[in-house]
């Protein structure tokens, strides 16, 4: 089956070569529209303990709006995915991802910036109860977030954010995870250079869960510490550290305190290769799990997969790519996540028992920990300037913890995007 899924990819990239015109290296334009397919062969579909390999097709079609008009630059992309599974054909699904932004500068010291995006896709088999991994549960996410700054090339300023987001799910047994989070945030950013910066600053959050009557809703109390420093063609940091307190219950009974944030490093020395390295800690609070890459504070964040109630998740990814010719690239990467539970949970609650019971958990303790390791190779070749092909070998192992099975397997993914870029 690897070898025909490949097959298939290889097929699929010579149809595009066969079937599409040649487009010229026209001006560009502030309108772009890609199409995609990418075959995907796992062995472990399920990420369960007795392994079930399936081959994953999905079809997708993306268009992107990026234009400068004075002091203000609108941005719109769409994408809509067809995912369609050979074996497991009950998780068929449809997919969108849909985002809308603007920056504006005015006056002579303001700028700011607004953003919407609504996301609908499949919950990951591995955050699906463990009897029941095949289940076809949706998740809706949409958010509102933006900030307004004074002070533009100065030394010194003074910025506001805020972030409303919605997340819901299709199937009933995760209904207690439906949140609404609000957050807002003011900071003081010191310019040391052109190159460096530092921000310190309060950052409140509230996380309503309204079909959970155990938690209710969290608030979190953040104190951030940024750090962004470029340095042109060489490297780049960008760094998010919080100090935080959290009040979990109705009441607020339950205290938490912990330290969360980001790293991000890039390096390009004089050569072909480049290395990165991107350290994430979070809890239910971060919703980094949402998007592929996101920015907060000006930080561009890496995303972490499987952030759930009363887990803190930390996770480490080191990559290294490599320009191997002006058309072929290939890359070489590792990642490490930990799952732990930030303290034990009263078991006595009877929706706490129940949810327990249709997760498959252990209901005797929640108090535990576990490790997700992946490496991944993958080789990229831009046959011309629209059409691109590309395939990707990964290797996973999970340990075991409380809600989390031990499991392993690879997968291998190739594909081919066109994109009309006039």
């Amino acid at each position: 089956m690897v070898p025909r899924a490949v097959a298939r990819a290889a097929l699929a990239a010579c149809s595009v070569l066969v079937a599409m015109p040649s487009v010229g290296h026209a001006e560009d334009t502030p309108l772009s529209l890609t199409l995609s397919q990418n075959l995907r062969r796992d062995s472990n579909l399920l990420r369960s303990t007795n392994a079930r390999s399936d081959t994953v097709s999905t079809t997708a079609v993306q268009g992107n709006f990026n234009k400068a008009y004075g002091r203000q630059v609108y941005s719109a992309s769409a994408r809509f995915a067809r995912v369609r599974y050979d074996e497991f054909n009950r998780l068929d699904n449809d997919a969108k991802d849909l985002r809308l932004g603007v920056t504006s500068q005015f006056a002579s010291n303001w700028q700011t910036s607004l953003n919407a995006n609504s996301t609908t896709s499949l919950v990951a088999p591995q955050d699906n109860p463990l009897n029941n991994r095949a289940l076809r549960n949706i998740r809706n996410v949409r958010g509102v977030n933006g900030s307004i700054q004074y002070g533009n090339g100065g030394t010194w300023a003074v910025q506001g954010t805020f972030d409303n987001n919605r997340i819901s799910f299709s199937e009933d047994v995760f209904q207690f995870q439906n949140s609404q989070q609000n957050s807002q945030g003011l900071r003081l950013i010191y310019n040391a250079t052109d190159l460096l910066n530092f921000g310190f600053g309060p950052r409140w959050v509230r996380t309503r869960y309204p079909n959970n009557s155990t938690i209710g809703e969290a608030k979190d109390k953040n104190l951030d510490f940024t750090v962004n420093w470029r340095v042109t063609g060489l490297s780049s940091l960008n760094a998010l550290l919080s100090a935080r307190e959290s009040e979990q219950g109705l009441t607020g009974s339950r205290r938490i305190n912990t330290v969360t944030g980001s790293l991000g490093w890039g390096y390009t020395p004089r050569g072909r290769i480049s290395y990165g390295l991107n350290l994430t800690r979070a809890t239910n609070a971060d919703r980094f799990q949402d998007v592929q890459a996101l920015s907060l504070f000006g930080n561009s964040l890496r995303s972490v997969q499987n952030v759930a109630l009363d887990t803190i998740t930390t996770s480490l990814n080191l990559s290294a790519s490599a320009a191997i010719t002006g058309k072929i690239s290939t890359g070489l990467s590792y990642g490490f996540t930990r799952f732990e539970q930030n303290s034990a949970r009263d078991r006595s609650t009877t929706n706490v028992a129940v949810v327990d019971q249709l997760l498959g958990n252990n209901a005797s303790s929640s108090s535990s920990s576990s490790s997700l390791q992946s490496l991944s190779w993958s080789t990229n070749y831009a046959a011309y300037r629209w059409l691109g092909v590309n395939c990707a070998l990964q290797f996973y192992k999970q340990s075991a913890d409380v809600s989390r099975p031990r499991y392993d397997g690879h997968s291998v993914d190739c594909g081919a995007n066109f994109t009309i870029d006039p």
